[in-house]
């Protein structure tokens, strides 16, 4: 570094001589001085910095309080809300004319009770199997529940649990179509 600034320093002396200006610059020695002590100061405490992410690597305790991020990984995440979970269900896995009746969330589970409008041409089975899947699909993007169980009025009741996700090509999480409906009943 302080043969940076000395280069930099007679760059300067020769550029305004080649110029042919009959002023001679003034340098400040002392303000070089100082510029280098300061530029010595950064780098022994980036050298600092360096050796504690050394020891922090071989050591994944060191230095990490109550409450820091290692310690984050143990405690339970926050669970949903009932009102975000309302909010999916409404735009995911229901059409004009169905009506989720209740949500609760409690110690992780979801609890939903959903009625379904009768359709011409698709079976009441069906829909509840499409409206679980769209539900389960857009709930497994957030975090903070472990079951799902939706209750169709009059057709049946289907529960799974997280950790029977499977994951796509595409990274997307989803419960399989042929667990759901061997599940609804």
């Amino acid at each position: 570094m302080k043969n940076l600034i000395a280069l930099l320093a007679i760059l300067a002396i020769i550029t305004l001589s080649a110029c042919g200006s009959s002023e001679k610059p003034e340098i400040d020695l002392g303000a070089v001085s100082a510029d280098v002590e300061e530029e010595t100061k950064i780098e022994n405490s980036a050298k600092e910095v360096d050796k504690e992410n050394e020891s922090i690597d071989e050591d994944p305790d060191v230095g990490l309080k109550e409450g820091s991020v290692a310690d984050f990984e143990s405690k339970p995440e926050a669970e949903i809300s009932p009102t975000q979970v309302q909010e999916i269900l409404e735009y995911s896995a229901i059409g004009e004319g169905d009506k989720v009746v209740s949500v609760s969330v409690e110690n992780g589970e979801i609890k939903a009770v959903i009625e379904l409008l009768p359709h011409d041409r698709i079976s009441a089975k069906d829909l509840a199997v499409s409206s679980y899947s769209q539900a389960s699909d857009a709930l497994l993007d957030e975090d903070g529940w472990d079951q799902l169980t939706i209750e169709y009025v009059g057709i049946g009741k289907a529960s799974m649990n997280r950790s029977e996700k499977e994951t796509n090509e595409y990274d997307m999480d989803y419960f399989p179509t042929i667990t759901i409906i061997e599940r609804l009943k």
